[in-house]
């Protein structure tokens, strides 16, 4: 492996760090020249404090970037400083004037290759000293969701990195210190879209973690919500998950299917169990059979019934074709009264009466289930605080 000495006289050995499959939804980001694993290094990264002002405070400066850049190399980085070699063709981000030194100078620090920061190297090496020591210097806000030449933040290697244990301390560094959950890359990608195209198994603790910083649910890949993705994978947690933070059960695919539709029935289980606020309503323009039996949704006596109702001024329903809890449309024979409208955890309108409500079969069976767990909870409860002991 060959040695290299940059030009502060550290040597350092030039470790290729290898792409792995998620690199491909980074264009290439697996190109530059640090290495890819973590640092064994047991003492902590702090970074050199700015210099004070003084008549010759370009020299001090000067000495300060050069001091940055060391550390870094040192650990294997293998940055650039294109202040000092007065070139900028890599750097996505102008440098600031805001007076602040440290945030200036790790803008302009950038690998040769694909204009990676300090930040992505750092997530992409699992470095979290680095991460954390950049981080916790108070200038934060400037370079956080800094992008490389290709549109990456550090936050979509972070998502793309859900294999290595360090991946969720990164997440939460990088988030709560502000950055950006729905910045697109250049292919249109956002942090949690990386992170569903990279995703092997069905396990959700990234992908909340992003959804509780205000991710979009709805984010599309190739006219494909995060949803159907979900769906077709067979994620059950994962789709139960999206759908608790309100992700569309009526989003269409580019075949015009909704993600109900080609769902399995039990991802569709995951989804109507996940549902605690109201789901939109499917109007009957988009699909004008039952979606459980594809027969035609209203019959001609109730055609008839509602346009005597109308006759007579009466109030139709606009959407008695529509089940109650997941908004989907069925026809009158799979839509039946509720036995436990308490169970619905949302009222859609004050006028809503309770004993009127309809819902579909699958969605009655979850409120049935629902009713049924919250009677073993609290005969259980009661069991630990003694009653019902002499029984």
């Amino acid at each position: 492996m060959e040695v290299l000495v940059d030009k502060y006289g550290d040597a350092h050995e030039d470790q290729m760090f290898l792409p792995t499959d998620d690199d491909r939804y980074m264009d290439g980001g697996g190109g530059d020249t640090y290495s890819g694993g973590s640092d064994t290094r047991t003492s902590d990264v702090s970074l050199p404090t700015p210099p004070r002002k003084s008549s010759s405070r370009l020299n001090a400066e000067e000495v300060f970037q050069k001091n940055i850049v060391g550390i870094l190399n040192k650990r294997g980085y293998n940055v650039r400083d294109s202040i000092l070699a007065e070139s900028s063709e890599t750097s996505t981000a102008s440098i600031t004037s805001t007076g602040s030194n440290i945030s200036s100078v790790l803008l302009g620090l950038r690998e040769p290759v694909h204009g990676q920061g300090p930040l992505h190297i750092a997530v992409r090496k699992g470095d979290c000293q680095v991460l954390d020591a950049v981080l916790e210097n108070g200038y934060a806000d400037e370079i956080i969701n800094v992008q490389d030449n290709n549109g990456n933040t550090a936050l979509h290697f972070a998502a793309g990195s859900w294999r290595r244990p360090q991946c969720m301390p990164m997440m939460v560094s990088l988030l709560t210190a502000g950055a950006d959950v729905n910045i697109k890359n250049k292919r249109g990608l956002t942090p949690i879209a990386v992170h569903m195209l990279t995703l092997k198994i069905d396990n959700p603790t990234v992908l909340l973690k992003l959804l509780e910083y205000g991710a979009d649910p709805d984010t599309e890949i190739e006219r494909s919500s995060l949803l159907h993705i979900a769906a077709r994978r067979d994620f059950g947690v994962i789709s139960g998950v999206l759908v608790a933070f309100r992700a569309s059960l009526t989003a269409l695919n580019q075949d015009g299917l909704m993600c109900f539709e080609v769902a399995s029935k039990r991802i569709k289980r995951f989804m109507v169990r996940s549902i605690h606020s109201p789901p939109t309503y499917v109007p009957q323009s988009q699909r004008n059979k039952c979606m459980l039996c594809n027969q035609t949704l209203l019959s001609p006596k109730k055609v008839v019934s509602n346009f005597l109702k109308r006759m007579v001024g009466m109030k139709v329903s606009r959407h008695q074709c529509n089940c109650y809890h997941c908004g989907l449309i069925y026809c009158v024979d799979c839509l039946k009264r509720t036995q436990v409208p308490d169970m619905i955890p949302f009222t859609r309108s004050p006028e809503d009466r309770r004993d009127k409500i309809k819902t579909c079969r699958l969605c009655e069976s979850t409120l049935l289930e629902r009713l049924q767990k919250e009677k073993a909870q609290r005969a259980f409860d009661a069991h630990l605080m003694g009653f019902g002991a002499a029984a």
